[in-house]
């Protein structure tokens, strides 16, 4: 667990130090974004998905329609009403292409998180004791050749390590694990060529199924960083005695993701089409 906790933080500061500046980087707003945009996506992302990415198209190409009438002088009032109109002719048409995409993503991100976890993951303690601080302890009074000692860094170094960006750390860490192990780097790059074109095919061909296991999977993993946020600021016993159990954890999101995959389903089913005929009616 001390492993996936250094991780995730890695992957929490990239996130801070990386978000606009429009954004709000605090604990709080940014549990109580994840976990209302997660509900939202769990019950209605399905539905309202093809006018959501349309909407998004739309706005996309006003800016840019206003952004080109600025740099060659034409009125905005024309260009950025077409500009809207083409993106979102081209957002509507290629619904499907997007649906593909993020489907791509999701499964490509559960395999290799399920693989990373299994195969990467435990590289980690092993590479944290690679710091350039750590040199062993060659004296007479060692009673092991493997013990180590902390010297203290220069200024150069102390620089470096304040700037020592988590893409850094990460590119430094994924060397050293193709380093330790080969396999793990060509397995992993295997596995995510197949998953991200398998997830492809599944949103091209099935379209209402990927949205819905897209959107529940999203959703559900933003439900549970917002509620762990907020559990790890304002009660902290209790994200304790969650991370001291596990398997109830597994449970609760378990029971979320299926009640948001149910929900769903439900809501993008067609409805009963009603035949007219000669002698009443029935349903078709």
């Amino acid at each position: 667990m001390n492993d996936v906790a250094s991780v995730l933080e890695q992957v929490r500061v990239f996130l801070v130090q990386h978000a606009p500046n429009a954004l709000p980087t605090g604990a709080w707003s940014v549990a109580l974004v994840c976990l209302v945009s997660g509900i939202a996506l769990s019950v209605l992302g399905a539905k309202f998905a093809r006018i959501g990415l349309t909407s998004g198209f739309v706005l996309v190409g006003g800016l840019l329609g206003a952004s080109f009438a600025d740099g060659l002088g034409f009125s905005r009032l024309v260009c950025a009403p077409i500009g809207s109109l083409l993106f979102g002719v081209i957002g509507f048409q290629t619904f499907r292409l997007w649906v593909g995409l993020a489907s791509a993503a999701v499964l490509s991100g559960i395999v290799l998180s399920t693989f990373g976890y299994r195969n990467v993951t435990p590289h980690v303690s092993e590479f944290r004791r690679t710091s350039p601080w750590v040199i062993p302890d060659s004296s007479p009074q060692s009673p092991t050749s493997a013990a180590a000692e902390y010297v203290i860094p220069t200024r150069d170094q102390q620089a470096a390590y304040v700037e020592f960006s988590p893409g850094q750390w990460a590119s430094d860490f994924w060397a050293f694990v193709s380093e330790r192990d080969a396999s793990t780097a060509r397995n992993g790059k295997a596995l995510a060529a197949l998953t991200a074109l398998g997830g492809l095919c599944l949103g091209l061909i099935a379209v209402r199924i990927a949205l819905v296991l897209a959107t529940s999977l999203i959703g559900t993993c933003l439900v549970t960083t917002g509620v762990a946020t907020l559990l790890t600021h304002s009660v902290p016993e209790s994200y304790q005695a969650f991370d001291n159990n596990p398997t109830l954890v597994g449970v609760g999101i378990g029971a979320f993701l299926v009640t948001s995959l149910v929900l769903q389903t439900m809501l993008m089913r067609k409805p009963a089409v009603t035949v007219k005929v000669a002698n009443g009616s029935a349903k078709a």
